[in-house]
């Protein structure tokens, strides 16, 4: 690296590949371990964090020591290169590592992960899909041994093999080709077992695990209505539309031609698109979705996080391949057709709420998951008179309007029906004794009284317990560092530390970006 190109690096500031370190430490590592596990990086000794300039005075035998002491603290073990360059007469060293084939790569047993300019403790989740996607893998190519390919709805396979056949102009062969072909069976001693994707997409009986919990709004705290979705994904993309199509408005525009057109509160195909990218790459390890449908803005929210080497400006500009999360889940809704490409879908549908005259969605990482809100704003005129149909079954706007029972569902849907106080924490009563294949419970709400939310004013137990025992193991842990290791947002952290601190449980020693913490 010639000195033109180090002064320009320096001049650029720390970033997702660049790190400046005044000296040798375990902070050196620690972010050679997070280049490691992203896409690689260089870490600048002899420099402060502001760019300044310093220098070091090292002899050769201490740049071996340090390669040895990171061999020796990092598994698998990483060896950087080490180049000495000199700036202004003062000289500096860079350590760069590329990004490690077998992937994540520990510092001390801990996983850290390079984004944007700083260090991110990762979780066991990140941990267990970073290592799935170095293997090509990912969750649901594991075979699920309790189940057998009777837990199989034949009728369910044969559809989604002929929209397969139809768009690929292929034959699939008879059924357990088909499956093979898709990995959606796995054979371990001399017996079959279908995969969790198979399950998901083909199971017999509805499983817990694909449960949408699905709501009409007034506003945050007050709901007229609750669904529960049950049943496999390809059916809950209808299920879920359906349900958003029957609360949102519709306008008529006549033009003078003998055909009225039809212009929806939103561009239903962009709509469709964020609502399958929910389906698709929800984690179906964690908690249920919950989307929720309100007068004005339309609330998607799924487990699961973006890939640590995508951003959320890149899923927007759809600049970079995909990471699907569920990669044969993945497969057979494209060459089903229902997405058409890995990567571009959010990007398109973006554009075109925005040629809809519709404010750009929002999407944003929130606690565990993902949340998209896409706002509507009331349809513009065009230029025809228009007549706007009030939403169907609309309590809201039309109080007079009397809810009637959802229209009858297929049979391998559970729904539930009821009132709800707290979204994210709902209590379902057991539901009464019903058909197998079929539960359901409607409970209509003309009224629901507003609440009123208060900041808590002590912190849970076990997550105390979690901070305190993390602030003992390194006091110079970072509030984004015990965000992510805690699975909560930042500014949940903010508020605990502080009420610990207000409490006289920890304090606060030496300045924001210097100091450390201590258990008092």
């Amino acid at each position: 690296m010639n000195n033109n190109e180090v002064v320009r690096l320096i001049k650029g500031g720390e970033n997702e590949f660049v790190e400046f370190k005044k000296s040798f430490s375990d902070e050196v590592i620690k972010t050679l371990v997070a280049f490691s596990n992203a896409r690689g990086g260089r870490v600048f000794i002899g420099i402060t964090d502001k760019g300044e300039i310093k220098g070091t005075s090292v002899k050769t035998e201490s740049v071996q020591k340090w390669l040895n002491e990171i061999k020796n603290k990092t598994y698998p073990f990483i060896t950087p290169d080490v180049e000495e360059i000199e700036v202004d007469g003062k000289k500096i060293l860079i350590f760069e590592v590329m990004e490690f084939p077998i992937k994540p790569v520990s510092f001390k047993g801990r996983y850290y992960l390079r984004t944007r300019n700083r260090n991110s403790l990762m979780n066991l989740n990140d941990v267990a899909e970073m290592y799935l996607r170095t293997k090509n893998t990912s969750w649901d190519f594991f075979p699920d041994k309790k189940k057998e390919l009777d837990d199989l709805d034949e009728e369910k396979i044969l559809g989604v093999k002929g929209m397969i056949e139809k768009n690929l102009e292929t034959d699939a062969g008879d059924i357990l080709s088909f499956l093979r072909k898709y990995s959606l069976i796995i054979e371990e001693g001399g017996k079959q077992y279908p995969t969790f994707a198979a399950l998901l997409l083909f199971s017999k009986e509805p499983l817990r695990m694909t449960d949408i919990q699905i709501g009409l709004f007034q506003d945050d705290v007050t709901i007229k209505k609750s669904k529960i979705i049950r049943t496999d994904l390809i059916s809950e993309v209808e299920e879920v539309m359906d349900f958003i199509k029957a609360y949102i408005l519709k306008e008529y525009v006549f033009t003078g031609s003998p055909q009225r057109e039809e212009r929806w509160q939103y561009p239903i195909n962009a709509l469709r698109e964020f609502v399958i990218n929910a389906i698709v790459h929800r984690d179906y390890r964690g908690v249920h979705s919950q989307f929720r449908v309100f007068p004005d803005k339309i609330d998607l929210w799924n487990d699961g996080k973006l890939p640590p080497e995508l951003t959320i400006e890149d899923l927007k500009k759809g600049i970079k391949r995909s990471y699907p999360r569920n990669k044969l889940i993945a497969e057979v809704f494209r060459d089903s057709r229902l997405i058409e490409r890995y990567g571009s879908g959010v990007a398109r549908a973006i554009k075109e709420f925005v040629e809809y005259d519709l404010p750009e969605p929002v999407i944003r990482e929130e606690i565990t998951g993902i949340e998209v809100t896409i706002n509507g704003t009331k349809v513009k005129n065009g230029m025809g008179k228009t007549i706007q149909e009030s939403p169907i079954n609309y309590p809201i706007n039309h109080p007079e309007t009397t809810l009637k029972r959802p229209k009858k569902v297929p049979k391998t849907t559970r729904e539930i029906t009821g009132e709800i106080e707290n979204v994210p924490e709902m209590s379902l009563k057991p539901p009464r004794k019903i058909p197998k294949t079929t539960r359901e419970i409607t409970d209509e709400i003309e009224n629901v009284p507003e609440m009123s939310l208060k900041c808590p004013e002590k912190v849970p137990k076990k997550r105390q317990a979690l901070i305190l025992e993390k602030i003992q193991e390194g006091p110079e842990i970072t509030i984004p560092e015990l965000a992510s290791y805690l699975s909560v947002n930042e500014k949940t952290i903010k508020r605990d530390l502080a009420i610990l601190k207000k409490k006289g449980i920890i304090k606060r020693v030496g300045s924001r970006r210097g100091g450390h913490w201590e258990v008092v």
